[in-house]
């Protein structure tokens, strides 16, 4: 009888190893891949640096609403009067109550000069109309030891306690006088805004909360920084043309 050979195997009775199959991709599949997860990177980018912002401004909110109840804790403790507009400023005064300091600082403002990112109404309309000359002039320097008394506030939900200063503003006051809202204050510091610039920035108020306004917001149609008439409803008093 013939001997038979098992299929596969070679002459000697060896299996001839197995024939492999290599799949790869080819350049124009290689392409579509990487340009589906361009297209995809593009999508989720913006959404995750969303998120982010979001997250820092939620951090912002609670360091304005814990500076909030910081200042009227003060206010309380001082016969309910605001800390003065002279040395030492208002982070120094109500360090006792806030204790940590990097609630001082914005989250999405690196690096801020003097490494605080906020300002304290400095009340000028209440002051020029209540002192005379001279001592508003005092006052002017930094010189006057009154604070305003918080009970002068008529409409505490819509007056502003602390704003978000500009990043590199060394000033310690909203003062309307000096035309602050213009130089000092930051109105577009949160948000997904044209120019790398936001569309919003948060504000404490006079009754304790704190909300986000849109540029503008602030000083028009009502100048939410000032206590006085004459220079909460009088728009061209501090609206450069």
């Amino acid at each position: 009888m013939k001997s038979r050979h098992l299929s596969g195997s070679t002459g000697s009775g060896t299996l001839k190893p197995a024939r492999q199959h290599f799949f790869a991709f080819t350049l124009i599949e290689l392409l579509v891949v990487i340009a589906i997860i361009a297209i995809l990177a593009a999508m989720l980018l913006p959404a995750l640096s969303q998120g982010k912002e979001a997250a820092r401004k939620i951090a912002c909110v609670n360091n304005l609403r814990n500076l909030a109840q910081s200042l009227s804790m003060y206010a309380d403790e001082q016969e309910g009067e605001y800390p003065p507009r002279m040395l030492s400023f208002w982070p120094d005064r109500l360090l006792s109550y806030y204790v940590n300091s990097n609630i001082l600082r914005c989250a999405s403002d690196p690096n801020p000069a003097l490494g605080r990112s906020y300002l304290f109404n400095g009340w000028n309309d209440y002051f020029e109309t209540h002192l005379d000359p001279t001592n508003y002039t005092a006052f002017q320097d930094h010189q006057w030891p009154g604070g305003m008394k918080e009970a002068f506030i008529r409409d505490a939900t819509e007056t502003i306690t602390f704003g978000e200063k500009v990043n590199d503003s060394h000033h310690y006051h909203m003062d309307l006088f000096q035309g602050n809202h213009e130089a000092q204050i930051e109105e577009r510091r949160h948000g997904s805004g044209i120019n790398g610039k936001g569309t919003s920035s948060v504000y404490a108020f006079a009754d304790g909360s704190v909300r986000a306004l849109k540029s503008g917001q602030a000083i028009s149609p009502l100048n939410l920084w000032a206590v006085t008439d004459k220079w909460r409803t009088n728009s061209a008093l501090f609206i450069t043309p």
